[in-house]
């Protein structure tokens, strides 16, 4: 699954991503907090971005000036949320110490293909009088956040990839024609899918259930075990029941009012406990 949200505008925090990093090594088995973020996508190796997010390097990029002289960059960057099956979640949260690295190595590279095909299909800006020329950009830069848990805590593996407002277009930076990322959203989010079940059934051997709008789930996991580690999904349902509504934005707005504060903190050792 890819959801696409946006930082700025009122719409989102910037430093929500850096508040909720691990000073550490990117360790799942440390047992403090999130991974540290880390940089993607060509237009962060133009700039010199490779490794670890820094804080005040990543806030820096966001709230940087536009060079657009027509309009005012009122959307600083997309977060792209790439989550994994319950399924595949589930054996990353509570599986040993040899299948969850595995687990997590094939999610983050499924991430950077669906990453790769946006830079080459969904790159784009314009300029000019209502922005009548369209020019392809040149890269996007990416800081991309692994996170481990769900709100409610429940295991789920998810990458937020926090596409930069920017790109260079003829030799200057410029903002990103946002359209064209949703446009490719669902082929990027089955992509990113398509590349985790090629991985997982390479490294691990599983099987998987029917494919339905994009997505799988790991066969042989009971449906109750995936129920029981839905706790997030859940409360977003109830609410929507409370609302008497269906529809997507309803299920925005049931997502927003159920939002609890996440505790980062947590020990892996606890959670695996757990």
């Amino acid at each position: 699954m890819l959801s696409i949200g946006k930082v700025g505008g009122g719409q989102g925090d910037p430093r929500y991503y850096i508040d909720n990093v691990a000073a550490g090594k990117d360790d799942y088995y440390a047992g403090h907090g999130e991974a540290q973020g880390q940089w993607e996508g060509r237009g962060a190796e133009g700039r010199g971005l490779t490794g670890g997010v820094e804080d005040e390097q990543f806030l820096g990029l966001l709230t940087e000036p536009s060079t657009t002289a027509t309009r005012p960059k009122t959307v600083l960057a997309y977060d792209l949320t790439f989550s994994a099956p319950k399924s595949v979640s589930v054996i990353y949260g509570i599986g040993d110490r040899t299948v969850s690295p595995v687990v997590r190595a094939a999610h983050d590279e499924a991430v950077r293909e669906a990453l790769g095909y946006l830079e080459r299909h969904a790159t784009w800006t314009r300029r000019g009088a209502n922005g009548k020329h369209l020019l392809r950009g040149d890269g996007l830069t990416v800081a991309a956040f692994r996170h481990r848990t769900s709100r409610a805590g429940d295991p789920q593996l998810h990458t937020h990839a926090v596409v930069a407002n920017t790109t260079t277009a003829e030799g200057r930076e410029t903002a990103l024609d946002g359209r064209a990322l949703y446009a490719h959203q669902r082929t990027a989010g089955f992509l990113y899918q398509a590349a985790l079940r090629r991985s997982l059934t390479e490294t691990l051997g599983v099987e998987w259930e029917p494919v339905r709008n994009g997505a799988a789930e790991i066969s042989g996991i009971d449906d109750q075990v995936l129920k029981h580690f839905s706790r997030r999904s859940q409360e977003i349902r109830e609410r929507l029941g409370q609302l008497g509504a269906r529809s997507a934005r309803a299920a925005e707005v049931a997502a927003l009012e159920t939002r609890r504060a996440k505790d980062y903190n947590v020990s892996t050792d606890r959670l695996r406990q757990e």
